[in-house]
Order: structure tokens, then C-alpha cells, then sequence
């Protein structure tokens, strides 16, 4: 049986040196498929379609690289794995289009930090329906390039309320806040962005909401930790762009894929007079955390059902508790010390 798949890069001009050496390693030393265990060697070559000498863009400076190919015998894994090691200077530009022996759809991949993601599944109707966010508005992965617009959601998520109207610089100031976007992306984070280019005077997309997971330690807890091994839940939506539903999108879509990267259980914290509580019960979360006099509470959702079961599922007694000083997210929310996480979304 043959084994050919069609392979496209897509990089930074920067990166031509990077995807010229992959090319060269497709040459000589890529693992084989279907010749046994540590085959390697020639399996295709990729060839530029940019350059001085195509058409592309007509007489235009291409904003990009792109570099394409036939391979035969090339084992996948093995590829993306080398991919992943190279040493890119714009890492967030890269995309690869991958298409299989016999399939007509090419997989997308690109990198979330240090690791490429898949972007699209394995098959074209296992995505989630078009109609399902607003027609005007694209969900895609967050990526490092997307460091500030979280920054921009998490300042939302924290002036949610009537009258709170705390700078960016205020929200960052406290660690406590700051922590949920710090150092983006980190390996295990996983997050969404919302954009649209309706408004846009040079019809650019811009950032409209975002959702996005991060795992907190005990020695460094998020407002609702529960564990080191459950991330948290973070989501925020323009003031503007609220009541269309979009956060209902964002959320069942960041759910899937948390399912989908083995997450068992999500929590967020949500004061208890946020309207967005609603749409989080709505998605399975239910009270984990209730302590006595605290103006928030902690949620879970445990991935491990269905989203159809988790909804319908009767919320179980919350674990309450007295608030001590020892315990870091204790504090009820002030205007020098908001809690996160409480992006009105629904």
C-alpha cells in the first residue's frame, strides 16, 4: 500500500531558514512508515511557493512563507514530533496543512506554546457546527501572540459588576490577579479567542471574548482552586458583544477540547449575584466550595460525564466552610483586590 500524504508550512519570513533544514530532514533522516521499526531516510522533500519566481501575490512582498510537498512513506507522528523540536523564531506563525493517504481534507495544526495543536479533527463533520457562534465571529485557539487580549479579558472578567471600574493596571498590580495570565501560554494551558471584523475600520479581526484554562498549585491557588490537577476556568466577553450567545459558545467549545486533552475536572469562581453562574450550571458546574460570609463560590464541573448528563444533573451540597486567614483566596472582593474569573458572558 502506498503511503503519500500532501504536506503545506506555513511560516514567518524569519522561519525560511527553519522550514529549508525540515525540508532537508525530509530528505535524509525522517522515520519511515510501513519498513519496520527505525526506518528512516528520504521520504519527500517540501518545495517554496513564495519566492521571486512564483505568482504568488503578483509583485507583492508575501506576508508569509509557504512551502509545500508531496511525502511517501513519511511516518506522521514522527513528523510532527521533529516539528515541535525545531527551533522556530516565530513559532505562533507556523501552521501545517496535512492531508493523509486517501483523505481529500487537510488537518491543521499550530503551536499553543512549546506544543502544536490540531486545529481542525480528524474528520470534517467532526467539528462543531458553524451556526453555533454568531455569524460575524470566529473562535479560534489562543496563542502567544494573544497574551495582551487575555490580559484586556481577564480586566473585563473583573469589572463585570455595575460601577466597578478597576485600570488594567490596578487588575495586574495584585498577583492574585495577575497570575491567571502570566508568562502565556504556559504547557498545559488551553484557551480560546472570539474575534470579529465587523466594526473594523481596516476590516482587521479583533478580539471580542476569550476562555481559557490554567492549572494552579496549592502554594499558588487561583480564587477557585480545588486541586493542582483541575484547572481553572477563566472567561470574559465585551461589553458589546454580550447577550448573543458567544459565551455559551466559548465555554462549550473550551469544555470539548478540555475533554478531548484529558481533563477530567474544571472549576471557576463566580460571585454569587454574576448573572454568568447561570450559563456555568447551565454547563455542568455546580458548588463545590460554599464558605460562610464569602461573596464568591467555587464550581466544578466534572468532564467525565456527558454535557447533556452534567446539565441535567441535580447540583450536589456544596463542601462549607468558616473562611480562616491562612487560606490565600479567602478575602471577599474589594475594589483594590477583585476576584477574577467573573466575566458577565451569557
Amino acid at each position: 500500500m502506498s503511503h503519500v500524504a500532501n504536506l503545506m508550512v506555513s511560516v514567518h519570513p524569519d522561519d525560511r531558514p527553519t522550514v529549508e533544514a525540515f525540508s532537508q530532514w525530509l530528505r535524509t533522516a525522517a522515520p519511515k512508515r510501513g519498513f519496520g521499526a527505525g526506518a528512516a531516510g528520504f521520504v519527500g522533500a517540501l518545495a517554496e511557493t513564495t519566492g521571486r519566481n512564483t505568482l504568488w501575490g503578483g509583485s507583492k512582498y508575501p506576508e508569509c512563507e509557504v512551502y509545500a510537498g508531496a511525502l511517501d512513506h513519511a511516518d506522521l507522528a514522527g513528523l510532527l514530533a521533529h516539528v515541535e523540536r525545531l527551533r522556530w523564531r516565530r513559532p505562533e506563525l507556523v501552521q501545517l496543512f496535512l492531508m493523509d493517504q486517501e483523505d481529500d481534507w487537510f488537518r491543521v495544526w499550530m503551536f499553543h506554546g512549546p506544543r502544536l495543536r490540531q486545529l481542525l479533527p480528524e474528520r470534517p463533520d467532526d467539528e462543531l457546527p458553524a451556526s453555533a457562534a454568531p455569524s460575524d465571529v470566529d473562535i479560534r485557539f489562543a496563542l502567544a501572540v494573544d497574551a495582551d487580549v487575555l490580559v484586556d479579558m481577564l480586566v473585563e472578567a473583573v469589572n463585570w459588576a455595575p460601577g466597578r471600574e478597576l485600570s488594567r493596571a490596578d487588575v495586574l498590580a495584585d498577583p492574585r490577579n495577575a497570575h491567571y495570565v502570566d508568562g502565556w501560554p504556559r504547557p498545559d494551558d488551553l484557551g480560546l479567542v472570539a474575534e470579529t471584523t465587523w466594526g473594523s475600520r481596516r476590516n482587521e479581526p479583533f478580539a471580542v471574548g476569550a476562555a481559557w484554562l490554567r492549572q494552579f498549585t496549592a502554594d499558588d491557588p487561583g480564587y477557585g482552586f480545588v486541586a493542582d490537577d483541575v484547572p481553572e476556568l477563566s472567561i470574559a466577553v465585551n461589553p458589546t458583544e454580550r447577550g448573543r450567545g458567544l459565551g455559551a459558545v466559548l465555554l462549550t467549545r473550551l469544555l470539548r477540547l478540555a475533554t478531548e486533552s484529558g481533563v477530567e475536572r474544571v472549576s471557576l469562581s463566580v460571585e454569587r449575584d454574576n448573572p454568568a453562574r447561570r450559563l456555568y450550571e447551565r454547563h455542568g458546574f455546580r458548588p463545590h466550595r460554599d464558605e460562610e460570609g464569602e461573596a464568591a463560590v467555587t464550581l466544578l464541573a466534572d468532564l467525565r460525564t456527558p454535557p447533556a448528563a452534567r446539565a441535567a444533573r441535580t447540583p450536589a451540597p456544596p463542601v462549607r466552610r468558616t473562611p480562616t486567614a491562612t487560606r490565600p483566596n479567602s478575602s471577599s472582593p474589594t475594589e483594590t483586590s477583585p476576584r477574577p474569573m467573573k466575566g458577565r458572558t451569557a
